[in-house]
């Protein structure tokens, strides 16, 4: 890392005891902002990205998951099972800001790592835990992955179409919301500390609370009228808003609700037919009569290929989108423009494109650093934290 602008969490040092996806995914957004970010391994660990250590897809040998998740952090492997290990974890527990882990509810107690203990080495340290429920409740020792998460939070219940099975969301959002909202708490408590000289701050966090928190107006509607919503499809909120087909074979989305755009949307289909049906001359109406308006905005869609429709609907402002596939999306002209998709060199050779950082700031210069391969900054982050105290004590 070259950068010479100062990075708006330097100074900050975690100790990241996570694994799979929810806890890595935090950290790598405090690691992207300049945090110290330090990944402790147990010995033999493979990263702990896939069920049974199986790597779906690599690159230089090593397990693209992982590397997808842990860019600008240093990795050392520490035994916290052997009193040596937890001796060396205790020195650099009293160096540090912050301690994360996504462990089950217990794990840390059983390793003799509770926030109790662990505040004795540092009485200014920020212990942070997620897990599947949280560790108050009923389910508290529960285990839960984002599959189970989204089961029973109702995202699945409103994912998919009418009359058809539960369908999980195509991204593990679950597991993101819970490494967002867990990474948000971090900061809070960093602020406070710094501002307000508190204490050592424990933070309890669960996949559950943070992806119900991510069904706000739903649950407002269900508390104050009885409405529960289900399947949304690729709307739900109007007959024009929603996925249609085109020429190509391709796929659209409109999201048209309001009278202006609807207006628009008759032009750039030529359709004023549309426009003059007293069945769609409002958004109430086009609600009561969605199957006919529907099936008539699509059999017209149907008669050219997305692009050329795009192109109506951009020049007119009708509000539109193409559904585009990864590629697609990795193509648009505004990853390019926005700096989303990034070369980072590679520990292992050569260099690897990963999605950059959404974070814009004046005075922030976005850095990547290779992710490290596991333990191999074990040696001199050791020596780094335990020569002094060594020295200290003699």
């Amino acid at each position: 890392m070259t950068s010479t602008a100062r990075r708006p969490l330097e100074g900050i040092t975690v100790l990241d005891l996570s694994w799979h996806l929810a806890g890595p995914y935090c950290t790598m957004a405090l690691a992207d902002l300049g945090a110290r970010v330090i990944k402790i391994e147990r010995p033999g660990a493979n990263g702990g990205y896939d069920p049974g250590g199986v790597a779906r897809f690599e690159f230089q040998g090593d397990d693209v998951h992982y590397i997808a998740l842990n860019r600008n952090k240093e990795s050392i492997i520490l035994d916290l099972k052997s009193e040596e290990g937890r001796e060396v974890f205790f020195h650099m527990v009293a160096q540090a800001d912050v301690v994360f882990n996504n462990f089950r509810p217990g794990t840390m107690q059983k390793l003799g790592l509770d926030f109790e203990t662990v505040k004795t080495a540092n009485d200014k340290i920020i212990y942070a835990s997620l897990s599947a429920f949280g560790a108050t409740g009923p389910d508290t020792t529960r285990p839960g992955v984002d599959l189970v998460i989204q089961a029973e939070s109702a995202g699945m219940s409103m994912t998919g179409y009418k009359d058809g099975p539960p369908a999980r969301a195509g991204l593990p959002i679950a597991d993101l919301a819970g490494g967002m909202w867990s990474a948000m708490a971090i900061l809070a408590a960093i602020r406070e500390r710094d501002a307000f000289g508190t204490g050592a701050r424990e933070i309890d966090m669960s996949l559950f609370d943070s992806h119900l928190s991510m069904i706000p107006y739903f649950s407002a509607y269900l508390t104050t009228n009885g409405f529960v919503p289900g399947p949304q499809g690729s709307g739900g909120h109007s007959p024009t808003y929603g996925a249609f087909e085109t020429a190509d074979g391709s796929w659209l989305v409109l999201a048209v609700i309001d009278q202006k755009p609807w207006n628009l949307l008759c032009e750039a289909l030529e359709a004023p037919q549309l426009l003059e049906d007293p069945r769609f001359a409002s958004a109430g109406t086009r609600i009561e009569h969605t199957e006919d308006l529907r099936k008539a905005v699509q059999e017209i869609l149907l008669t050219k290929p997305r692009a050329e429709w795009m192109t109506k609907f951009r020049g007119l402002g009708v509000p539109s989108g193409s559904v585009n596939d990864l590629r697609e999306a990795l193509d648009h002209p505004q990853v390019a423009a926005r700096d989303m998709l990034v070369d980072v060199p590679y520990v292992g050779g050569g260099t690897v494109k990963l999605l950059g950082n959404p974070v814009n700031m004046s005075g922030f210069e976005k850095t990547f650093a290779s992710p490290p391969r596991i333990g191999q900054d074990t040696d001199r982050i050791i020596a780094e934290f335990t020569t002094g105290a060594k020295e200290n004590a003699q």
